[in-house]
């Protein structure tokens, strides 16, 4: 399975194979995402529905190649991603489609999950250590954003140099560096964190304590800015996509903080300040959930609104069963690993949801 922790501050770059598998993979990541370019395909259109397709499938085969794991655990995920690739490139081109955009939107989250298959060697029947997945991509999100931001400020410096004596980098920083470039960040990521746990499972835990108490307050001022307002937001439909962001927020601050659980005398301010967090976010999403449901009974179903809804019932039930758990754990009736299996083992829930969505509701939605 995964590297142990090496017990040092150090940078580690892994082995020297590994090391050449990401470089491979970033090359050929870089020739998937040339394609628009080199066939004169339309650009905008060719990555909404292939995203998913540029660097996960290379993600699936270095993680089945690092842990050691039979090659029949990349059958299920190579099948769908197949089936998937053939779905999306065949979907009649319609801008004003729902359906269409809610395929785009779920099938990147869809082929994630699969990678979580391939990262903890488990299939979805059997599902198990989702939270180790959960925490790599908690820590390669953090990661990511690091060399997206030190990378830009590289570009920006490279082009204002060279601006400087005469010379344009503008066509080949869109077309090259750009183009291989972004595709790079998640593999690179994914290969740093991998390999230097010491040092990235440092980072989610800090953001855990900073942010948490500010949610919290923020969340809490909000409830009381509706009281003393008297205005209801639930009301507004762009409030359900801030609801779903506020839920999955709410997971990672819960997630990034079950880490640092049993370190005496942290896991009290922190435990309260979570539960905290949980019964606030639950408080407005129960109204939410309340206000949308009676949306839809008065303006009718529609591919997004029925898409939204559930999304939002399966991660405020996740939410729940997590916050059930984190209650029993304070009353020391639970480990801080059944509560961590209560975070990671729901991934299949996700699975079939986001199958849904994508391969079943555009039909009965006629693609609408």
């Amino acid at each position: 399975m995964l590297q142990e922790n090496l017990g040092n501050n150090e940078l580690d770059l892994g082995k020297k194979n590994e090391f050449v598998f990401i470089a491979l993979a970033i090359l050929i990541a870089g020739f998937i995402a040339k394609i628009p370019q080199l066939q004169g395909v339309r650009e905008d259109l060719f990555y909404e529905k292939n995203v998913s397709f540029i660097f996960l499938p290379l993600l699936m085969i270095y993680f089945n190649w690092k842990n050691q794991l039979s090659w029949n655990y990349l059958i299920f995920p190579f099948v769908v991603i197949s089936l998937s690739l053939v779905y999306v490139n065949i979907l009649p081109n319609s801008e004003k489609s729902d359906s269409n955009s809610l395929i785009y939107f779920h099938l990147p989250i869809l082929t994630w999950i699969l990678l979580g298959f391939s990262f903890v060697g488990s299939g979805i029947a059997n599902f198990k250590n989702g939270i180790l997945f959960l925490r790599f991509t908690a820590n390669l999100v953090v990661m990511s954003v690091i060399i997206l931001l030190s990378g830009f400020l590289f570009m920006a410096m490279t082009m204002g140099l060279f601006k400087l004596i005469g010379i344009d980098t503008a066509y080949l920083v869109q077309h090259y560096v750009l183009i291989w470039g972004l595709p790079s960040i998640p593999l690179m990521a994914s290969f740093i964190v991998t390999n230097n746990p010491q040092i990235v499972n440092k980072i989610s835990p800090i953001i855990a304590k900073i942010f948490t108490p500010m949610v919290t307050l923020m969340l809490f001022l909000f409830l009381f800015g509706i009281i003393v307002t008297g205005k209801n937001p639930t009301q507004d439909r762009e409030f359900l996509l801030i609801l779903n962001a506020l839920l999955v927020g709410v997971m990672a601050l819960i997630i990034f903080s079950l880490q640092e659980m049993t370190k005496s005398g942290k896991q009290a301010i922190q435990l309260y300040t979570i539960l905290a967090l949980s019964a606030i976010t639950i408080l407005i999403s129960s109204l939410a959930l309340y206000s949308i449901l009676f949306r839809l009974v008065e303006f009718g179903f529609s591919a997004n609104r029925v898409a939204v809804i559930g999304a939002d019932i399966f991660i405020f039930t996740h939410l729940l069963l997590l916050t059930r758990k984190l209650i029993l754990f304070n009353q020391s009736k639970v480990s801080v690993t059944e509560v961590e299996n209560t975070a990671g083992n729901y991934l299949p829930v996700y699975f079939v949801w986001v199958s849904f969505v994508v391969f079943v509701l555009p039909f009965i939605f006629d693609f609408k």
